[in-house]
């Protein structure tokens, strides 16, 4: 279903309760955060307690509580009575403060024995029982009201911003009602910008709204860890340290723009044509002086968009992919900027770009990249990909005006590449071995993430968090610890004889190993495997005469790699 511009509208006034709900919650947690700094310099006084009780109110979202209680102290030789029990702004039930409040109190209430109070010397008639802070209410508010506001801010965007871009679209769709193509302003011309300014302010927003959500807790921290022992918050600090990487991530992004500008795709031929092809150059605003010349990667992309509200996620697969490396640019002589050449085969059986509703689309998109001095360039262009007449089933591409350009490689300098090595055997044939911790890169940013997220983990076992938080993000802990593993300790071994492939490996290379007569073999195909990023790596499975699937290779970065270590599957040993 098509967006309208009433329905954006309609979108944008959806989304003001969502940020005042979230401006609101926000407001309480850091009303609770003065009020904690403020009591922190009140003067601990002797106070009878007059009488204490538990509120508690139960709907259909659960069960919330509230220890409530009135107390009498003297300052100055003058009686006031005080009612304010702790920091909490309401009802809740994150741990079990309330209940162990009520709890105690309820012991001195007429006892006679005196119990103890924070007052203000300042202003005697104010004063609290409990001026400790609750970390795990505090930050639970700040990240419910930071993406309540966000949402709810998004969602406000969107619906102006793209109220404006659906009613270009509209006019657009009724002049070319049958060229989709032309259906996008920025698709119209055949010259599509991709703009550094908007690389950098996603991730200048996402810095900006985690450290507004995660700064308070520098000023909590410190007082929980050296005045109250409190180990526990030490894990607190890991929500600055995310907010520091995200500035650093914003400023490198800000850097890029500043040194490159923007770079435009200029289209040879408008659309790029599915069982055809994708030509054109990318003209950049500076010249590039690269370390070892230009990675252009097509993709074909799967942007889903699941849920509503604040658990609305989006998630992105790559449906086909290709790369290319270019030795060099078009306009070697020009001091002013660069020229990239663009050519790439798009196979008949991809699917062109479709937006089928709001939250389900097939969009292409074209990257290019290059190692330079200092912060390296990348640029990216969402392009038109579709089936014309000119389409073709047999379609192949006449590469002869890029291949001056391409790089090429031998098939060993290709394995190693990735690490990847041939060695033949004293008994004849050629062992192809596949050793641990290949893309350390990727290794590195998932066991990173690992820790992060075990560390959250524990935090949550440590606060007041309710018990099945820490159990769901214990679950998906395990998951990562195992892909942790197969990242640095999974190595595989294929030997390539005459009459057979003997196939082995896992985590530190055991597991099961697999001999299979070559007169039994079916096919051996690269198939997708997974997806770090925007590079999809491969798989190469070895079907048999039976119908079994045997695991040869995996990690495989790239198809060109890919069909390299299926042809040499597919030799003879020699």
């Amino acid at each position: 279903m098509k967006k309208t511009s009433r329905s954006l509208g309609c979108l944008a006034l959806f989304a003001l309760p969502f940020a005042g709900a979230g401006l609101f919650v926000m407001f309480l947690a850091a009303k609770m955060l003065w009020g904690w700094y403020e009591a922190s310099t009140w003067v601990e006084t002797p106070a009878r307690i007059i009488s204490t009780n538990l509120g508690v109110n139960s709907d259909s979202d659960g069960t919330t509580f509230k220890a409530v209680a009135s107390y009498e102290y003297t300052w100055d030789g003058r009686t006031h009575v005080g009612r304010r029990v702790s920091l909490s702004p309401g009802a809740d039930n994150i741990g079990s403060f309330h209940q162990d409040r009520q709890a105690e109190l309820a012991r001195y209430r007429g006892s006679g024995e005196l119990f103890r109070c924070f007052v203000d010397p300042d202003e005697p008639s104010r004063s609290i029982l409990y001026r400790e802070m609750r970390l795990g209410l505090f930050s639970f508010m700040m990240l419910f009201g930071g993406l309540f506001a966000g949402v709810g801010f998004g969602l406000m965007t969107v619906g102006f911003w793209g109220k404006r871009r659906v009613q270009e679209k509209e006019q657009l769709e009724s002049r070319h009602p049958e060229a989709p193509w032309r259906w996008k302003p920025e698709w119209a011309d055949g010259r599509i910008i991709a703009s550094g300014r908007a690389g950098f302010a996603m991730p200048g927003i996402m810095a900006l709204f985690w450290n507004l959500v995660s700064l308070p807790l520098l000023f909590v921290l410190p007082k929980e860890i050296l005045e109250k022992g409190n180990r526990a918050a030490l894990l607190g600090f890991i929500f600055p340290l995310v907010g520091l990487g995200l500035l650093v991530w914003a400023g490198r992004a800000f850097l890029r723009w500043k040194k490159y500008g923007d770079s435009v795709f200029e289209m040879s031929s408008l659309p790029g044509v599915v069982g055809g092809k994708l030509e054109g150059r990318i003209l950049t605003s500076v010249d590039i002086e690269t370390v070892s010349g230009f990675e252009l990667t097509l993709n074909c992309v799967h942007r889903v968009t699941k849920g509503s509200g604040d658990s609305r996620s989006t998630t992105e697969s790559i449906r086909w992919q290709q790369q290319q490396h270019l030795e060099r640019e078009l306009l070697d002589y020009d001091p002013t900027r660069s020229s990239i050449p663009v050519l790439f085969a798009i196979p008949y059986d991809t699917q062109p770009t479709e937006e089928r509703s709001d939250d389900d689309e097939i969009l292409w998109r074209l990257e290019v990249e290059a190692e330079t001095a200092g912060i390296d360039y990348a640029a990216k262009f969402q392009i038109p990909v579709f089936k014309t007449v000119d389409s073709q089933a047999d379609f192949e591409l006449e590469d002869s005006p890029q291949t001056s350009y391409l790089s090429t490689q031998d098939p060993i300098t290709l394995l190693a590449s990735e690490g990847i090595r041939k060695e033949f055997l004293p008994a004849g044939g050629y062992a192809v071995l596949f050793p641990a911790a290949r893309h350390k890169g990727v290794a590195l940013g998932v066991t990173a993430f690992f820790a992060l997220w075990t560390a959250i983990t524990v935090f949550l076992l440590a606060s007041e968090a309710p018990r099945l938080f820490p159990i769901v993000f214990g679950l998906f802990d395990l998951l990562l610890l195992w892909a942790v593993l197969d990242l640095w300790l999974d190595k595989r071994r294929i030997e390539v004889r005459p009459d057979r492939l003997i196939l082995s490996g896992g985590i530190l290379g055991t597991g099961k190993t697999h001999e299979i007569p070559r007169a039994q073999i079916a096919t051996i195909r690269p198939i997708r495997g997974m997806q770090a990023g925007n590079k999809l790596y491969y798989r190469i499975q070895v079907s048999t005469q039976d119908g079994k699937k045997h695991l040869a290779a995996s990690k495989l970065g790239g198809l060109t790699l890919a069909r390299q270590v299926v042809e040499e599957m597919q030799g003879e040993g020699a």
